[in-house]
């Protein structure tokens, strides 16, 4: 089995496998402002709220444990307030009492369109940002605040950001293998895609996920987990779910759809799509030459060579074994054989 030190050694390297101070601290002090000015913002305009009535759970890698390191740190973290939607049909609004909330100097708080975003700088440089989706628990259903601040387009979305945890969380929870790939291959998008200035240019995290979680591919041996062999049958898999279809031209390109499990059910990869076809193609070209060169290290016999095909995926982090170290091997097995 090839590159098991490797990978081994690679996977520490590049997960986040706890909470820094630094981020705790961050998002702890977040959590208390909001639980704490909130309620009384609201309640200046008329909704009625109290402090425990808000829930706040986490989303995302760090609730699957999937979160790898980065230029800058992703956090995730659902605020949940009782609130009816047909008497406060503007989100907007919403989100901007939520803004409000947390709006000091140390932070730069803005409003994305699906949620509130807190940024932490140093020396000038982004190093977190804490994205807070907003949803409202009316009755028995629970809706997403979608909207940018002034943008004419904005909705209540019904959701089940609890019922999205369980799911992934079954998958993943006692899958060390799985949990491990799916930090490879978004290793790999963070590698492919650390040039794009546009958040629709890049397949999102969520759908890297599921993808992972649906095509992945169980490999070991009697010396272990063989995590070469089943990156690449993962990837491969994922390649396979891509169809063909026309764009306006009539041209035959790829694509690639992933619902949601749980509501909405909608498709995560529909912000690459509405915006052109090309980032799918693109996606689709990155993806297909990862698979080629991870057969390829499949394939070779030296561990050295396929280090470097591995490389070519994963980017420079991930170390090639030397290839005198390889041949040293050989010779001394050569030598015990005949001995």
């Amino acid at each position: 089995m090839k590159l098991k030190k490797e990978f081994s050694d690679f996977y520490k390297d590049i997960r986040i496998d706890s909470e820094s101070h630094a981020l705790k601290d961050k998002s702890e002090v977040l959590k208390d402002d909001i639980k704490s000015k909130l309620p009384g913002i609201l309640g200046n305009h008329g909704i009625s709220i109290t402090k425990s009535d808000i829930r706040m759970i986490d989303q995302g890698s760090y609730k699957y444990n999937t979160t790898i390191k980065d230029d800058v740190v992703d956090r995730d973290v659902a605020v949940m307030i009782p609130l009816s939607t047909s008497d406060n049909s503007d989100p907007r609004k919403i989100k901007g009492y939520l803004r409000d909330s947390i709006n000091i100097s140390s932070r730069t708080v803005s409003i994305k369109e699906p949620c509130v975003r807190a940024s932490y700088y140093e020396n000038g440089e982004e190093w977190l940002h804490i994205d807070l989706p907003l949803y409202a628990e009316d009755g028995y259903s629970v809706y997403l605040a979608r909207g940018k601040e002034y943008g004419n387009e904005y909705s209540w979305e019904i959701a089940d950001p609890d019922g999205l945890n369980d799911y992934l969380c079954g998958k993943i929870n006692g899958n060390d293998q799985l949990r491990r790939i799916i930090c490879f291959i978004k290793k790999w998008r963070n590698e492919k895609y650390s040039g794009s200035i546009s958040d629709h240019e890049v397949p999102p995290s969520i759908g890297l996920t599921l993808l992972a979680c649906d095509s992945f591919s169980s490999q070991s041996t009697s010396e272990g987990d063989d995590d070469l062999l089943s990156l690449q049958k993962t990837m491969k898999g994922i390649l396979g779910r891509f169809t063909y279809t026309y764009d306006a031209n009539g041209n035959l390109v790829r694509t690639i759809s992933v619902d949601l499990p749980v509501a909405p059910y909608t498709d995560v990869f529909k912000k690459m799509k509405d915006s052109s076809i090309s980032p799918l193609t693109t996606f689709y070209n990155r993806l297909s030459k990862a698979v080629d060169n991870l057969t390829n290290a499949v394939n070779v016999e030296s561990a050295h060579d396929a280090g470097e095909y591995v490389q070519k995926v994963l980017g420079d982090d991930f170390i090639v074994p030397a290839k005198e170290a390889v041949a040293a091997a050989a010779q001394n097995k050569r030598e015990h054989s005949f001995g």
